[in-house]
């Protein structure tokens, strides 16, 4: 029985050794290709920028400055014009830029959302710090000509100051946001193209044939056999079937989700070997011997080299492989939801604009 305790601690010791190690070994090869889901480079988990939102919504309001229906009222419009004329629009309030100055912080949630369309970056972001008294308009590349720092300027202080001194927030961005639809209105930028977008997000896959198409569902069908497997089988065996699915994962999903897998697998696995353990132990016990101390003793000294190699290859559910037997038996038009499809485009900060006090 205590050789027994003694492999059983070296197994799940091993198992633990051997996640770890498969771990790290992943999170080296996010990073060594440079795998844009790896949190270990992802730009945002950076320790400077935690503070930054990413914005899931055009209007996200972190102060509650604005009531409901003034943010769905900015929200639907804003929308609107992104699907007639493609611009993305987004405001963001919030109550301090903390160490950052407003045209800092204004640059860092653009270029963290992307907003506008990739190549086109005929994005706009209109930040609003309340405690800071401070707004910032930020214009991307493909805007610069439409809407300089000048008219940005004058937009700001004609247009949103006067009400923000009023404490009437919601007039003073929705007049500046009706002034920047005005402006870009006025120029000629590329449509909205739906297919385009479509096609973007939803790539016609080539027709492929009969053969094709089972020679593509062949992973999924071994993925599926190792997890299987690897609920019953343990030891080295049921660990390089780990180390399959979990690798597999690595390269198919983010790395918070092949971190969950991992984990689950391998304390599904231990729970598994410790309870057939136990029901093992238990009945074996409970069974009454009809040999002598002396046939046992012949018995135990010719399985026990076979018995251990094949704990060490299988772990303690060998007894079920060789027939032991015993007697037990993923932009939205809702803004009250923070998990919003919606999303930047892709689009870059030009770094221009105009920022104001009040």
């Amino acid at each position: 029985m205590n050789l027994l305790k003694t492999q059983m601690i070296q197994s799940v010791t091993t198992k633990i050794l051997f996640f770890v190690s498969l771990l790290v070994c992943t999170a080296g090869t996010h990073l060594k290709i440079g795998n844009s889901h790896s949190i270990f480079i992802i730009e945002e988990w950076k320790t400077e920028d935690q503070n930054i939102p990413l914005l899931r919504s055009p209007v996200t309001d972190t102060t509650s400055t604005l009531t409901k229906e003034q943010k769905t009222q900015l929200t639907n419009r804003l929308i609107s014009f992104e699907t007639e004329k493609g611009n993305q629009i987004a405001v963001l309030i919030v109550g301090s830029t903390g160490e950052w100055t407003i045209e800092e912080y204004a640059v860092k949630v653009f270029e963290k959302t992307k907003l506008g369309r990739k190549g086109i970056d005929d994005g706009v972001l209109i930040v609003v710090a309340i405690q800071n008294h401070k707004t910032k308009i930020e214009v991307g590349y493909g805007l610069e000509g439409t809407i300089p720092d000048a008219t940005a300027k004058k937009i700001i202080e004609e247009f949103m100051i006067p009400k923000f001194r009023e404490g009437n927030y919601f007039q003073g961005i929705a007049d500046g946001i009706d002034t920047i639809i005005t402006k870009i209105n006025e120029e000629e930028l590329p449509k909205t193209n739906i297919s385009q977008i479509a096609e973007e997000k939803f790539p016609v896959v080539e027709q492929k044939n009969d053969f094709d198409k089972y020679v593509a569902f062949v992973p999924y069908v071994i993925v599926a056999i190792f997890a299987i497997a690897t609920l019953v089988v343990s030891g080295i065996v049921g660990l390089i079937m780990l180390i399959g699915v979990f690798v597999f994962f690595s390269y198919r999903s983010t790395f918070p989700i092949n971190f969950c897998i991992g984990i689950f697998f391998t304390v599904f696995k231990l729970i598994m070997d410790e309870i057939y353990l136990k029901i093992f132990n238990k009945s074996k016990s409970g069974r009454k011997s009809k040999t002598s101390n002396k046939s046992k003793n012949i018995r135990k000294s010719k399985t026990s080299s076979k018995s251990f190699w094949r704990i060490i290859l299988f772990g303690y559910n060998y007894k079920i492989l060789f027939g032991y037997k015993h007697n037990s038996s993923a932009w939205s038009s809702s803004s009250n939801s923070s998990s919003s499809s919606w999303s930047g485009g892709g689009g870059r900060s030009g770094g221009g604009g105009a920022s104001g006090s009040w």
